[in-house]
Protein backbone atom coordinates (compact mmCIF):
# COMPACT_ATOMS: atom_id res chain seq x y z
CA UNK A 1 0.00 0.00 0.00
CA UNK A 2 1.51 3.27 -0.82
CA UNK A 3 2.53 5.33 1.93
CA UNK A 4 -0.47 8.60 2.58
CA UNK A 5 1.14 12.39 1.85
CA UNK A 6 0.74 14.20 5.36
CA UNK A 7 -0.63 17.04 4.83
CA UNK A 8 -1.43 20.30 7.21
CA UNK A 9 -3.94 22.48 5.67
CA UNK A 10 -3.66 25.85 6.29
CA UNK A 11 -7.03 27.91 5.58
CA UNK A 12 -8.10 31.78 6.16
CA UNK A 13 -11.77 30.84 5.88
CA UNK A 14 -13.98 27.87 6.96
CA UNK A 15 -14.76 27.00 3.27
CA UNK A 16 -11.28 27.38 2.00
CA UNK A 17 -9.90 24.02 1.81
CA UNK A 18 -12.83 22.20 0.43
CA UNK A 19 -13.25 24.49 -2.28
CA UNK A 20 -9.71 24.87 -3.37
CA UNK A 21 -8.03 21.86 -1.98
CA UNK A 22 -10.32 19.46 -1.96
CA UNK A 23 -8.01 16.64 -3.53
CA UNK A 24 -6.33 16.28 -0.09
CA UNK A 25 -9.14 15.32 1.38
CA UNK A 26 -10.84 12.94 -0.79
CA UNK A 27 -8.50 11.00 -2.80
CA UNK A 28 -7.13 8.82 -0.44
CA UNK A 29 -4.01 9.65 -0.75
CA UNK A 30 -3.41 12.02 1.81
CA UNK A 31 -3.57 12.04 5.72
CA UNK A 32 -4.79 15.70 6.82
CA UNK A 33 -5.33 18.08 9.73
CA UNK A 34 -6.77 21.30 9.12
CA UNK A 35 -6.03 24.92 10.65
CA UNK A 36 -8.74 27.06 10.67
CA UNK A 37 -7.66 31.15 10.92
CA UNK A 38 -10.57 32.78 11.22
CA UNK A 39 -13.29 32.19 14.19
CA UNK A 40 -16.36 33.35 12.48
CA UNK A 41 -19.10 32.12 15.36
CA UNK A 42 -21.22 31.54 12.66
CA UNK A 43 -18.92 29.39 10.39
CA UNK A 44 -16.74 27.39 12.56
CA UNK A 45 -19.39 24.96 13.23
CA UNK A 46 -19.88 24.53 9.83
CA UNK A 47 -16.05 23.41 9.56
CA UNK A 48 -16.06 21.01 12.40
CA UNK A 49 -19.52 19.04 11.28
CA UNK A 50 -17.76 18.91 8.18
CA UNK A 51 -14.62 17.52 9.37
CA UNK A 52 -16.42 15.25 11.72
CA UNK A 53 -18.32 13.93 9.03
CA UNK A 54 -15.52 13.50 6.99
CA UNK A 55 -13.05 11.86 9.72
CA UNK A 56 -9.98 14.47 9.64
CA UNK A 57 -8.84 15.90 12.81
CA UNK A 58 -9.63 19.71 12.75
CA UNK A 59 -8.10 22.90 14.82
CA UNK A 60 -9.37 26.70 15.13
CA UNK A 61 -6.39 29.29 15.65
CA UNK A 62 -9.43 30.45 18.85
CA UNK A 63 -8.96 34.13 18.41
CA UNK A 64 -12.02 35.68 18.20
CA UNK A 65 -12.63 37.94 15.06
CA UNK A 66 -14.48 37.54 11.81
CA UNK A 67 -12.78 38.51 8.53
CA UNK A 68 -15.02 40.43 5.75
CA UNK A 69 -12.09 42.43 4.48
CA UNK A 70 -12.50 41.03 1.09
CA UNK A 71 -15.26 43.64 -0.22
CA UNK A 72 -13.95 46.99 1.76
CA UNK A 73 -10.57 45.83 -0.20
CA UNK A 74 -12.19 45.70 -3.36
CA UNK A 75 -13.94 49.18 -2.94
CA UNK A 76 -10.65 50.73 -2.01
CA UNK A 77 -8.15 49.16 -4.49
CA UNK A 78 -9.77 48.36 -7.70
CA UNK A 79 -7.01 46.89 -9.07
CA UNK A 80 -4.99 43.57 -8.61
CA UNK A 81 -4.50 42.65 -4.93
CA UNK A 82 -1.08 43.38 -4.00
CA UNK A 83 1.38 42.77 -0.52
CA UNK A 84 2.10 46.40 -0.50
CA UNK A 85 -1.39 47.81 -0.21
CA UNK A 86 -2.66 44.47 1.86
CA UNK A 87 -0.37 44.90 4.91
CA UNK A 88 -1.12 48.79 5.77
CA UNK A 89 -4.69 47.51 4.73
CA UNK A 90 -4.98 44.79 7.01
CA UNK A 91 -3.60 46.63 9.96
CA UNK A 92 -6.11 49.29 9.93
CA UNK A 93 -8.69 46.85 9.13
CA UNK A 94 -8.09 44.33 12.40
CA UNK A 95 -6.02 47.13 13.98
CA UNK A 96 -2.26 46.56 14.49
CA UNK A 97 -2.57 44.87 17.77
CA UNK A 98 -5.02 41.86 16.93
CA UNK A 99 -2.92 41.51 13.53
CA UNK A 100 0.14 40.84 15.20
CA UNK A 101 -1.54 38.35 17.33
CA UNK A 102 -3.38 36.47 14.60
CA UNK A 103 0.19 36.48 13.14
CA UNK A 104 1.89 35.42 16.36
CA UNK A 105 -0.35 33.04 17.12
CA UNK A 106 -0.41 31.57 13.47
CA UNK A 107 3.31 31.29 13.72
CA UNK A 108 3.36 29.27 17.20
CA UNK A 109 0.46 26.99 16.39
CA UNK A 110 2.05 25.64 13.68
CA UNK A 111 5.63 25.60 14.81
CA UNK A 112 4.24 23.39 17.58
CA UNK A 113 2.57 21.17 15.53
CA UNK A 114 5.54 20.58 13.06
CA UNK A 115 7.30 20.17 16.57
CA UNK A 116 5.24 17.21 17.70
CA UNK A 117 4.70 15.54 13.56
CA UNK A 118 7.73 16.68 11.46
CA UNK A 119 6.88 14.40 8.25
CA UNK A 120 3.64 16.88 8.04
CA UNK A 121 3.88 19.43 4.91
CA UNK A 122 2.48 22.27 5.02
CA UNK A 123 -0.35 23.60 2.64
CA UNK A 124 -1.26 27.18 2.64
CA UNK A 125 -3.37 29.87 0.48
CA UNK A 126 -1.56 31.03 -2.46
CA UNK A 127 -2.54 34.08 -1.51
CA UNK A 128 -4.32 35.36 -4.99
CA UNK A 129 -7.45 37.65 -5.39
CA UNK A 130 -8.02 38.18 -1.58
CA UNK A 131 -6.54 40.49 1.14
CA UNK A 132 -6.60 37.92 4.15
CA UNK A 133 -5.49 35.17 2.05
CA UNK A 134 -2.33 36.76 0.77
CA UNK A 135 -1.32 38.07 4.70
CA UNK A 136 -1.77 34.53 5.64
CA UNK A 137 0.63 33.38 2.97
CA UNK A 138 2.86 35.63 3.60
CA UNK A 139 3.30 34.89 7.31
CA UNK A 140 3.75 30.98 6.22
CA UNK A 141 5.88 32.19 3.09
CA UNK A 142 8.42 33.98 5.81
CA UNK A 143 8.29 31.68 8.91
CA UNK A 144 7.85 28.11 7.18
CA UNK A 145 10.53 27.27 4.59
CA UNK A 146 9.13 24.44 1.86
CA UNK A 147 5.68 25.36 2.76
CA UNK A 148 3.32 24.52 -0.56
CA UNK A 149 0.41 26.52 -1.55
CA UNK A 150 -3.09 26.13 -3.25
CA UNK A 151 -4.84 28.30 -5.89
CA UNK A 152 -7.82 29.20 -4.23
CA UNK A 153 -11.27 29.19 -5.44
CA UNK A 154 -12.87 31.48 -6.87
CA UNK A 155 -10.50 34.30 -5.70
CA UNK A 156 -7.62 33.34 -8.06
CA UNK A 157 -9.90 32.62 -11.47
CA UNK A 158 -11.76 36.74 -11.35
CA UNK A 159 -10.26 39.02 -14.28
CA UNK A 160 -9.13 41.50 -11.97
CA UNK A 161 -7.16 38.59 -10.13
CA UNK A 162 -5.53 37.87 -13.35
CA UNK A 163 -2.01 40.11 -13.13
CA UNK A 164 -1.21 39.10 -9.37
CA UNK A 165 -1.71 35.49 -9.82
CA UNK A 166 0.84 35.82 -13.30
CA UNK A 167 3.15 37.52 -10.47
CA UNK A 168 3.10 34.50 -8.10
CA UNK A 169 3.82 31.94 -11.27
CA UNK A 170 6.63 33.81 -11.89
CA UNK A 171 8.00 33.34 -8.89
CA UNK A 172 6.61 29.90 -8.27
CA UNK A 173 6.68 26.66 -9.70
CA UNK A 174 3.49 24.30 -10.23
CA UNK A 175 4.07 21.08 -8.57
CA UNK A 176 0.40 19.52 -8.74
CA UNK A 177 -2.41 20.04 -10.90
CA UNK A 178 -5.45 17.36 -10.00
CA UNK A 179 -8.89 16.84 -12.28
CA UNK A 180 -11.59 16.93 -10.12
CA UNK A 181 -14.46 15.50 -12.29
CA UNK A 182 -13.87 12.04 -10.78
CA UNK A 183 -14.80 13.47 -6.72
CA UNK A 184 -16.61 17.34 -8.81
CA UNK A 185 -20.23 15.87 -7.47
CA UNK A 186 -19.14 15.22 -3.88
CA UNK A 187 -17.13 18.43 -3.45
CA UNK A 188 -19.94 20.35 -4.24
CA UNK A 189 -22.37 18.25 -2.63
CA UNK A 190 -20.32 18.99 0.51
CA UNK A 191 -20.03 22.31 0.18
CA UNK A 192 -24.14 22.58 -0.28
CA UNK A 193 -24.22 20.38 2.72
CA UNK A 194 -22.04 22.17 5.36
CA UNK A 195 -21.76 25.46 4.13
CA UNK A 196 -25.39 26.71 4.72
CA UNK A 197 -23.38 30.83 5.19
CA UNK A 198 -22.28 30.57 1.82
CA UNK A 199 -25.15 29.34 -0.56
CA UNK A 200 -24.80 32.96 -2.29
CA UNK A 201 -21.30 32.04 -3.60
CA UNK A 202 -22.21 28.85 -4.33
CA UNK A 203 -25.14 30.41 -6.43
CA UNK A 204 -23.46 32.94 -7.86
CA UNK A 205 -20.43 31.12 -8.94
CA UNK A 206 -22.08 28.47 -10.99
CA UNK A 207 -20.18 29.57 -13.89
CA UNK A 208 -16.93 28.73 -12.79
CA UNK A 209 -18.18 25.64 -10.75
CA UNK A 210 -19.35 24.00 -13.92
CA UNK A 211 -15.75 23.99 -15.29
CA UNK A 212 -14.44 21.42 -12.90
CA UNK A 213 -11.74 23.75 -12.58
CA UNK A 214 -8.42 21.62 -11.55
CA UNK A 215 -7.03 22.40 -8.34
CA UNK A 216 -3.46 23.44 -8.25
CA UNK A 217 -0.21 23.32 -6.29
CA UNK A 218 2.61 25.04 -5.85
CA UNK A 219 6.21 25.77 -4.09
CA UNK A 220 8.27 28.46 -4.29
Amino acid sequence: MKKKVKILAIQPHSDDILLSASHVLLDGAHEVQVLCVESDPKRVPEDQRLYEFLGIPYANLGIEFVDNSYYEFRQRYKGTCRLEDVVPFCEEYFGAELLAKIRESLIRWVTRFLKKNPDYQILAPMGIGHPFHLYVHEVIRQAFAGATFYREFPHSYKKRAQEQLAEAQERMTLIRTVPIESFADVKWQLASKFYRTQSGLLFYEQGYIKKNLPEEVYEE
